[in-house]
């Protein structure tokens, strides 16, 4: 009897705790907010030295300088197509 008493008492005080029903709360949940990244995300988040910072931040701007060449290209034939030299 007292570990039935016991258990509505913890219960009842979680209840409150929490909010009340769960029917009346309204949780809404992001997927992507409650993500955890996983522990190698985390080594690799925590073991990035400067100096790999920086040779990626070049390689970034690497493929960018590429991607705007290419574009640029591009602009450049279709401007020939048409005839606006």
């Amino acid at each position: 009897m007292r570990v039935i008493l016991l258990s509505v008492i913890i219960i009842l005080g979680l209840s409150a705790a929490c909010g009340g029903n769960a029917d009346e709360a309204e949780i809404t949940v992001d997927s992507t907010a409650t993500a955890q990244p996983d522990t190698a995300q985390i080594e690799e988040m925590q073991h990035t030295s400067p100096q790999d910072a920086i040779t990626g931040a070049y390689g970034l701007i690497d493929d960018a300088r590429s991607a705007v060449d290419q574009e640029n290209e591009r602009t450049r034939e279709l401007e020939q197509m048409m005839g606006d030299n």
